[in-house]
């Protein structure tokens, strides 16, 4: 059986160990200040004095070059969220470390690999400034040219020609190092000469020892500088040497024995013929809002009315071509006022993944587009997610085709994932999408039409490691929900019971629990393709959530349950209990049913009160999130009157000669 994977974490395991063994444990949110860590406190004595820490900032040992990580070590007096920024001596930030690390009493650390969103600090002098609520302390710090690097590492375990086939992208042409680690022990097994680029080495696994847990790999450039050492896991299962079994891509969880329950049938007390939905006042599409509104007749992404229960006019949408830049997907172009170079910048755009609506093709070499505006952190154009009309030169222009082995949908009002398969709506998957605050508008996660770009697999962000990214947008990435490491435990109490809730810095955070059909983002990560389409519908306001009727069926079990379902059959349910009793929407807010939870497996709907409280803030005519209001008309105050104006109103086709 092929087993595929892709994993990455930092180098310097052991020394990573180290570093959180000395790092006191994490407080889970109970909204007490967490302890210092035990081994920082003196021996008790008959009268123990607190221990009392300083603000302190080490300097980091030599240069920091982007691309190899770092280990930053800082010391705060207090529980509390802290930034550790990169300023010039104008005081202005150029690169950002972390701006929401969540730090303890005592000693602190953080790996950093001179990135933030993906780009890579400036070469130069600057001071490593720690802010936090007792005060600031900074050193200096110096960013060196960038370091060799690799990216887009991607493993499978051949069992029958008994090899592991790695695929991976060198920044810089050198030696590769191949080495394996044996229980504690690392071995140089072979080395290689590459050029920068694409690269792929076979490993002989008959040759290996079948207690290797990790195939290493190291690039090391022409002038001596080495890459983070890279780590492929190794499974005693690829040992076995089975023969290949059958591969399926449509099977959530081959090894899962199936469900056998018997639908329950409900009382007939509560059984009632469903009523007709009210009749919508307004249809929102991704275009809603735009000068162009209308215009278009053809059913394609913008013009697609925000209605996961169509799933037609949804599976259709997620097959048809998307007109991109042409470019590679780490790089990003302009949208210009003007059908000229020199004109202004009104939006950022992906090359390569990210959608555009073509209105019109000019004859002089132009065309006129919308999108909204991929605009990050260190962008010119703070046009935070903006729905945005401008020029783009019409030879960059491509059409790609999406790949279809599924499709997604993510829309931001209900912070849920569609998953479609062949042309039906397969499972339902809680995520979080990102959270804006006045000073990190970009948190805002990019709506529009993607497609999935690069297989990023495991990062480090601050404190928290996010396995299986995939890249779609640039800095943005569709990943498992984030995990804190402590010893050997994994902890989510920090970031899974937000699931459902807009929390992330950007990128799209996805259970990792099962769905009753078996899916969650390990499946979506094994049975990845780059080219599958993914669309991220925004939470305009005006939309509401649907409050289902008083007769809609849910779940639960009756014998110690503690939680309520939206299935009958539910991955957090253990099938040797008794069957999960029916119950109605109408009785949710009633004993024994008031004080169970929402199932973090099903994607059950949350209760009446919050549905109104919700739909509340979203209603027609107020506003939901007054941040991002203030950010883009901070945007558009930034420019001159004429330019904002013309982003506000947009340019009708044939407005421009």
């Amino acid at each position: 059986m092929e087993v595929s994977c892709m994993r990455k974490f930092l180098s310097l395991l052991l020394a990573m160990l180290l570093a959180l063994s000395l790092t006191p444990a994490f407080a889970e949110e109970t909204g007490e200040s967490a302890p210092a860590d035990a081994a920082a406190v003196p021996e008790a004595t008959a009268t123990p004095a607190p221990q009392v820490y300083p603000l302190s900032l080490e300097t980091p040992a030599g240069v920091i070059r982007p691309g190899k990580a770092t280990l930053l070590t800082f010391s705060v007096p207090e529980y509390g969220m802290v930034e550790l920024l990169v300023v010039n001596n104008n005081g202005e930030t150029v690169s950002v470390v972390s701006d929401t690390f969540l730090a303890n009493p005592g000693v602190n650390s953080i790996w950093w690999n001179g990135t933030f969103n993906g780009v890579f600090a400036p070469e130069g002098a600057f001071t490593l400034l720690l802010r936090t609520a007792q005060g600031e302390v900074s050193v200096p710090v110096t960013i060196g040219a960038v370091a060799p690097y690799m990216t887009n590492l991607l493993s499978s375990v051949d069992s029958t020609a008994h090899t592991m086939t790695v695929d991976f992208y060198c920044s810089v042409s050198g030696l590769v190092s191949v080495g394996v680690w044996v229980d504690d022990i690392w071995t140089l097994v072979d080395s290689l000469q590459v050029e920068a680029g694409d690269v792929q080495y076979v490993w002989d696994m008959t040759t290996a020892n079948p207690n290797t847990r990790a195939l290493t790999l190291t690039l090391t450039g022409a002038d001596g500088s080495a890459s983070t050492e890279e780590h492929i896991p190794v499974l005693p299962e690829d040992f076995r040497f089975l023969q290949a079994e059958e591969e399926t891509t449509v099977s959530p969880d081959p090894a899962q024995p199936e469900e056998t329950h018997e639908p329950l049938e409900a009382p007939e007390s509560i059984v009632v013929e469903p009523t007709a939905a009210p009749e919508k006042e307004e249809v929102f599409t991704p275009a809603h809002g735009s000068p162009y509104e209308g215009m278009d007749t053809t059913l394609n992404y913008w013009t697609l009315p925000m209605d996961i229960t169509d799933e037609a006019a949804v599976w259709e949408v997620l097959s048809q071509p998307m007109t991109v830049i042409d470019g590679d997907s780490k790089t990003q172009a302009y949208l210009f006022a003007e059908p000229d170079l020199d004109s202004g910048k009104v939006a950022m755009v992906t090359r390569g993944s990210q959608g555009l609506h073509v209105l019109e093709t000019l004859d002089n070499g132009w065309s006129l587009v919308e999108c909204y505006s991929s605009s990050f952190h260190d962008n010119p154009v703070k046009a935070w997610n903006m729905l945005v009309q401008g020029y783009v030169k019409t030879n960059t222009l491509k059409t790609i085709t999406p790949n279809m082995t599924y499709g997604c949908v993510v829309d931001k009002l209900t912070q849920r994932l569609y998953v479609f398969q062949d042309g039906k709506l397969l499972s339902t998957l809680l995520v979080s999408t990102g959270i804006a605050n006045e000073r990190q508008p970009y948190n805002e996660t990019r709506s529009g039409e993607f497609v999935f770009a690069s297989p990023t697999g495991g990062f480090w962000s601050d404190n928290m490691y996010c396995p299986r990214a995939i890249r779609f947008n640039d800095g943005d990435l569709l990943h498992e929900v984030p995990y804190v490491s402590r010893g050997s435990s994994k902890i989510y109490s920090v970031t899974e019971p937000f699931l459902g809730e807009k929390a992330s810095h950007g990128c799209i955070r996805v259970q990792r629990k099962k769905t009753p059909e078996g899916i969650n983002m390990e499946w979506l990560w094994e049975n990845r393709k780059m080219g599958i389409k993914i669309i991220v519908w925004e939470d305009w306001q005006g939309r509401q959530l649907e409050i289902p009727s008083d007769d809609t069926l849910l779940y639960y079990n009756p014998d110690g349950g503690e939680s309520y379902h939206s299935q009958i059959t539910c991955y957090a349910y253990d099938a040797n209990q008794s069957e999960m009793t029916p119950f109605t929407f109408g009785e949710l807010d009633t004993e024994p049913y008031a004080s169970l939870e929402r199932c973090q497996f099903c994607a059950v709907t949350k209760r009446r009160s919050e549905l109104e409280a919700f739909n509340a803030l979203y209603a027609p005519g107020g506003d939901h999130d007054p941040v991002m209001t203030q950010a883009r008309q901070k945007f558009l105050d930034s420019l001159d009157e004429s330019l904002a104006q013309r982003i506000i109103d947009g340019v009708r086709p044939g407005d421009i000669e």
